[in-house]
Parts: structure tokens; sequence; C-alpha cells
């Protein structure tokens, strides 16, 4: 073999300085694209896990609370159905006035990102050799199918990039060093937005479309709720004026507003609205929505998400003094399960209690929530559904927490 001539030499550093220059511009453009969504779509950490992340930066207040210490945690069923200020308030007129629970219940996270999470309470909570007084868990079947799994894929490293650790990040690494250079560059170049996720973003129109209720909405029903909108939205201002615009408020221990707080007329137009949401039309149409993203009658279930729930469950054992698993009550007026569902469910449960040693309290069809006291087919409404159930709660455990 023949050396290469000078001349050579400089055409192939020539043609390496370039391909250099190519990648680099590939990169700086990518980077670019990302950067011009984020500005244009108003994209951040705080906009997308807006919610979690201010629960998670509440931790420290939460553990240097005087109080025994409750936490309900799960998904935005737990965030619309416990109201942890009127579940203080019970125990307090039952004479039990050392409890403070929160509502760490979040929409859009299945239990493998629950998983991630639950590692930075138990984290705070080991640091500072705190523990829960009870730790109530939610299982909800809706967010463990293979469905929902599937369609929260592209989703997965930003999520992880927010809520995981430079350390979980570094074993993903060792193990895998393509993605773990893939994770840092999307947590320190791209602001957690990855690739995927402006992917499933702009593909979405060009996914096959979901089907959609033959149902007639009620034309009165929508006109009076024109009507309604604006009305609450001012009884909220002047109710509420100095309220400051958190999706996570640690004055309202993670819940939302209480009746007890609310003037009578501010009430009797919640008690119309919620009337009026109960459209059919609009309720077979949210049916048909969850069929479509979750798997919602079928229950097809996902090997991974049921693990990490239950390393979801075994993690709470470690740092509280009871835990509780439960599955919250259903609008069983829209969701019906087949029977094959039913069986898939039951050995899912068991599965759990088996591996967890706990038994999951089934509240799917307690007779005391009633499928009027829903906002839609799987979310209580506050004032009707999420104050009762939260009672339920509250005369459940209060022998549990009055024991010592």
């Amino acid at each position: 073999m023949t050396e290469m001539t000078t001349a050579e030499k400089k055409e192939n550093r020539h043609i390496y300085g370039k391909t250099f220059l190519f990648i680099l511009f590939g990169m700086t453009a990518a980077l670019g694209l990302v950067k011009a969504f984020v500005f244009a779509n108003d994209a951040s950490r705080e906009t997308i896990l807006g919610r979690v992340l201010e629960a998670k930066s509440a931790l420290p207040k939460i553990i240097a609370e005087p109080h025994d210490l409750v936490m309900v945690f799960g998904s935005s069923m737990v965030d619309a159905g416990f109201a942890p200020r009127e579940f203080d308030q019970h125990l307090k007129d039952w004479g039990i006035n050392n409890i403070k629970s929160f509502n760490f219940g979040f929409g859009g996270l299945n239990p493998y990102f629950q998983d991630i999470l639950t590692r930075r309470v138990k984290e705070a909570f080991d640091a500072n050799d705190r523990r829960l007084k009870l730790a109530v868990i939610e299982f909800n079947p809706f967010q463990t199918t293979i469905t929902r799994h599937e369609g929260a894929r592209s989703l997965e490293d930003s999520f992880l990039t927010m809520l995981g650790n430079d350390e979980e990040i570094i074993e993903i690494l060792l193990d895998d060093p393509t993605r773990g250079i893939r994770l840092f560059n999307i947590k320190y170049l791209r602001d957690s937005i990855s690739a995927e996720m402006i992917t499933h973003y702009f593909g979405r129109a060009l996914r096959e479309p979901r089907k959609r209720t033959e149902l007639e909405r009620d034309k009165k029903r929508q006109e009076r709720l024109r009507e309604i909108g604006p009305l609450l939205n001012q009884a909220f201002e002047e109710e509420y004026p100095d309220f400051e615009d958190e999706e996570w408020s640690y004055a309202w221990q993670g819940g939302g507003t209480i009746a007890a707080e609310r003037k009578p007329e501010t009430l009797a137009l919640f008690e119309e609205y919620y009337q009026l949401i109960l459209d059919p039309a609009r309720l077979d149409d949210d049916r048909l929505n969850r069929i479509h993203t979750a798997d919602i009658l079928e229950m097809r279930f996902s090997d991974e998400l049921v693990e990490a729930f239950i390393r979801i469950v075994n993690q709470f054992k470690t740092f509280s003094d009871h835990v509780e698993v439960v599955m919250l009550p259903r609008n069983t007026d829209w969701i019906n399960y087949t029977p094959e569902a039913q069986q898939r469910l039951n050995e899912t449960v068991k599965r759990i209690e088996q591996a967890t040693g706990l038994t999951i309290n089934n509240h799917q069809d307690l007779p005391v929530i009633r499928p009027t006291m829903f906002s839609d087919t799987t979310h209580m409404n506050r004032y009707q559904g999420a104050a009762t159930y939260t009672e339920y709660l509250a005369k459940q455990y209060r022998s549990l927490l009055n024991n010592d």
C-alpha cells in the first residue's frame, strides 16, 4: 500500500472538516428548532409538569410541618377527588387535631413516571428522618393499560429528565451509553424537550382520528353554560382576591377550593353548572376518548406499568407508618367493564396484593358516590363528589389516625 501524498492528506482533512461542520450545523439547527418550539408554544418544565414540580418543590415545607402527615398519592382522579383541607377539618371536628394532609394527585403521570416522583418524595423524607403517618396510594387501572403506556412513550425521555436526577441518568448511561448521552443532551441543552415530544405534538394531526359521539349536544345547555362560565370566574376573583396563580397550592395543601369558603349564591351556581355538564353527548364523547386513549373498558394491562406501581407501593412502605391502596370511584353510568376486562383487573389486583402484602380497597362502586357527582366519566366534581368521598376517607381512617 502506497503512502498518501501531501495533497491527498490535505483533501482528506478538507473532507473531514466539511463533515464535522455539516454535523455541527445539523446539531445547531436541531437545537434551534427545539428552542423555536419551546418559544412558540411556551413549552417548559413548568408549563408541562407545573403541578408536579410545584408539589415537589414544596416537600421541604411539608416535611417541616409539626403535624402528623397524610399524603394521598395518585392520578388526576385524586387531584379532583380529594379535598385535604376538608379531610383535616373532619378530623378536627372529631377531636383529632394533629393531622395535616396533602393532595399529591397529578394528571398525565402513569405509574412509570409516578415511580420516579416517588423516589424524590422518599429521598426528601429519608434525608430529614421524617415519616408519613398515613399514605393513601391510588391504583388507577385506567392509567396502567398498554394503550396508556404506548401513548406516553414519546414523553418518557423528557419526563425522566424533569423528574429524575443525574445519578439515575448516569446509571442509564452506564447501561446504555447512547440513551444516557441523549438524556443529558435533552436535560441540559434542550430544556428537557426531546425530539420525540415535538414529533408527538406535531404528529397529532396525522394520527387516525378517534370515534366521536353520534349524540347531539343540547343547545340550551350549551347556551346556559356560556352564561354561567363568566359568572363563576367573577365569583372566584371576588372570593379569592389574593390567589396566586399556582397549579399546586401549599396554602390549599395541593387541593382546590372548598364549599365552606364559597358564598351560597356561588354554590347555587355550581349546582346548576354540575347538572348542565352532564349532557349525555358530552359524556359519551368523553367515554369514547377514554376508550381511545386508555382502553378503559377492556383494560389490557401493561406489565411494565404494573411493576412500576408495585415499586411505588413498596417505596412508600419504607417511610410511612401506614400505607393504604385504593381504587377511586368510577362513573358507573358510563364506565362498565367487559367480563374479560373485569377478570384482567381481578388478576392484576391479586398480583399487586401478593407483591406488596397489602389489600387494595375497591372504592369504584361506593354507594355514597352517585354518577351525578362526576364532572365527566372518570373525575368527581368538587363540591359533591370530592366532598363526599373525602368525608368517606376521613371516616375510614379516623380510628387509625386517632390511635396514638
